[in-house]
C-alpha cells in the first residue's frame, strides 16, 4: 500500500492507514496539535525549545519516554538518539504496523529477545537500513550506537519512501560537499525545510553532519516529516 510518505515494497506489510484519507486524517491531527499545558514529563519545560514537538511524540504514543521511581515520566530531551531507538521511532511514526518478525535475526548483535527487535527488523525488512556487513559474511546492526546527523538524515530519508529527488550540484550547507556520504539526503532535508541547519556569524548555513542527534531535535525533525506529508 502507498501512502504519501510510507511507501512499503517486498514483502512488507501494510500500514495501519487503510485509506489515503486515514493517513491525512492522521497527519491533519498532527498539524492542529496544540502542546497541553501541562508537561507530560518532569524534565521538559512548557516553555522550552521543542516543547510542542516533544510532548506530540507523547500524544501519539511514538515516545513514551521513562518512568522515574517517583511514578514521574521523563522525556531525557538532551540524550542522543541510539539506532535502536531511531528504529522504535520510525516504526510507530509509521503507525506501528502489525507484522510478525522472523524467527531469526538478520543481524549478529541483534537476538531476537532484544527489546526493540520487531522493530530493528522492521526498519532491515522495509530496506530503511542495511546495517553493516562483517568479515565473515554476517551483518550487524550496532543498536546502541549513537546517531550522528547525516545517518540521521538518511534513516529519514528512506522511511519517507525513498522519495524522488536531485540534489543540488551547490550544497545549502557549508559543511556538507556533494561528495560526501549522505549528501542527497541531508540536500533534501533542507529543500524539505525539514532541517534549516544553522545561520552562522558569516551567514552561511551549516548542517554538522557528524554532531549527534538529541531527543528533542529527534522529536522537531519527526513532527516535521508529519506536518510536511501533506
Amino acid at each position: 500500500m502507498q501512502v504519501v510518505g510510507y511507501e512499503f515494497t517486498g514483502s512488507a506489510p501494510s500500514t495501519v492507514f487503510t485509506t489515503v484519507d486515514d493517513y491525512f486524517a492522521y497527519i491533519d491531527a498532527a498539524n492542529a496539535f496544540a502542546a497541553p499545558a501541562a508537561s507530560p514529563f518532569q524534565d521538559i519545560k512548557t516553555d522550552q525549545q521543542f516543547y510542542k514537538e516533544m510532548t506530540w511524540l507523547s500524544a501519539k504514543s511514538i515516545s513514551a519516554g521513562w518512568k522515574e521511581n517517583d511514578g514521574s515520566s521523563a522525556y531525557r530531551p538532551l540524550t542522543s538518539v541510539s539506532r535502536e531507538a531511531m528504529a522504535a521511532f520510525i516504526y510507530r511514526m509509521a503507525g506501528s504496523p502489525p507484522w510478525t518478525p522472523p524467527q531469526t535475526s538478520a543481524y549478529v548483535d541483534v537476538p531476537t529477545s532484544h527489546p526493540f527487535y520487531k522493530e530493528i527488523a522492521w526498519l532491515a525488512m522495509s530496506g530503511i537500513s542495511t546495517g553493516w556487513e562483517n568479515q565473515d559474511g554476517s551483518s550487524s546492526f550496532r543498536p546502541g550506537l549513537p546517531i550522528a546527523r547525516d545517518a540521521m538524515a538518511a534513516f529519514l530519508y528512506r522511511a519517507s519512501g525513498y522519495p524522488a529527488y536531485t540534489p543540488p550540484a551547490v550544497s545549502p550547507f557549508q559543511d556538507v560537499a556533494p561528495q560526501q556520504q549522505f549528501y542527497k539526503e541531508m540536500a533534501w532535508l533542507s529543500a524539505r525545510g525539514i532541517s534549516t541547519g544553522w545561520t552562522e556569524n558569516t551567514g552561511q548555513r551549516t548542517y554538522r553532519p557528524l554532531t549527534l542527534i538529541t531527543r528533542d531535535a529527534m522529536a522537531a525533525f519527526l513532527f516535521r516529516i508529519a506536518d510536511k506529508a501533506r
